[in-house]
Order: C-alpha cells, then structure tokens, then sequence
C-alpha cells in the first residue's frame, strides 16, 4: 500500500482579472498533469522498494504471506 501526499496551490477568488482566462486555464491543467505524473513515480518507487525497508519505514505488511 503506497500513500502519496497531495498539496494543491489554492485557488485563486473568481473576481480576480485571471480566473477564467484561458491561460490560467492551461496553467491548471498543466499543473494537474505534472502533479499526476509526480504521485505516479512516487508511488512507483516506494513500491519498488524491498518488502523489509518498506516495513522499516512505516508501511502495513500485506494480508498475503509469502514463502
């Protein structure tokens, strides 16, 4: 079980002169798009990991036991 922590800039109020310009727009999609692909390496990675360092830091041993 891999957890990813998220944080997401604020938004910004609807009466600001750049609330639904077209390039704030593109910023907030290019900004998710990189945010979602920087979750997936991160989870990648610690899942990659080797079950015993993964317990060494914190992580819930699976239901499954391997022999």
């Amino acid at each position: 079980m891999a957890i990813a922590l998220d944080h997401r800039p604020v938004r910004r109020a609807a009466g600001t002169p750049d609330a639904g310009s077209l390039s704030h727009l593109l910023r907030d999609v290019t900004e998710r798009i990189v945010s979602a692909w920087q979750r997936y390496r991160v989870e990648r990675e610690l899942e990659s990991m080797p079950f015993d360092l993964r317990k060494d830091i914190g992580f819930r041993s699976s239901n499954k036991t391997t022999r």
